[in-house]
């Protein structure tokens, strides 16, 4: 797939496709289609069905483990969508929520033990780690979610103790967000090279619900 086109959409920017790539078209179309069924006046649009099917076809073959700390809260993010999905009707069984919570804490573990988050800030990428301190943010979304439905998840013992076992890494949000927060290291060039996306990602750990919480279909 490409993620990244031109402005008119005529041509692809990035010739590569990104690990998470499909996993994200996935879970959006998913949303998209969970969303109009819902809305009693939605307007006939065109069918994602063949679009989702293409992403879960792409999805059999791909890996969601990584220790990068970007690519580790876009799956704790994109379990967050799944989690509340699943309330809407949608993503059935568990199954995709509890491959994407094994592969982030199988992730979590080794970027923790490596320290890269002890680095001074010339040496580090805001917008990667805010990204896992967003990502962070949603485990608890997610045990609330699960909670709230205890049949649904009943016998998922492995999803109920991954939930449990990245819960104790959940700290580690806020002591990035603490760091990137102190004006000297948002001096550092590291910062200022990338000084947009940085200030929307921390931004976004600030107030973390405005971006993983769905909205109520009215």
């Amino acid at each position: 797939m490409d993620w990244k086109m031109s402005t008119d959409l005529s041509r692809p920017l990035v010739p590569s496709m990104g690990q998470h790539d499909p996993l994200d078209g996935f879970i959006t179309c998913v949303q998209l289609k969970t969303t109009a069924s819902l809305l009693s006046d939605a307007p006939t649009g065109p069918s994602l069905k063949q679009v989702v099917a293409d992403f879960a076809t792409l999805l059999e073959a791909t890996d969601f483990r990584t220790a990068d700390p970007l690519g580790l809260g876009g799956l704790l993010s994109d379990a967050c969508r799944v989690a509340q999905l699943m309330e809407r009707g949608a993503c059935e069984g568990g199954d995709l929520l509890e491959s994407l919570l094994a592969a982030a804490l199988d992730g979590l573990s080794p970027y923790s033990r490596q320290g890269d988050w002890r680095q001074p800030a010339s040496r580090r990428l805001a917008f990667r780690e805010l990204g896992l301190a967003i990502g962070l943010s949603a485990i608890e979304v997610i045990r609330s979610q699960v909670g709230a439905a205890r049949n649904r998840f009943a016998g998922r013992a492995e999803l109920h103790a991954c939930l449990e076992a990245l819960a104790s890494y959940a700290a580690l949000g806020a002591v990035i967000e603490s760091f990137w927060l102190d004006p000297d290291h948002r001096r550092s060039r590291t910062w200022s090279e990338h000084c947009d996306i940085n200030e929307v990602m921390l931004a976004t750990s600030l107030i973390p619900e405005s971006y993983l919480i769905l909205q109520p279909v009215d």
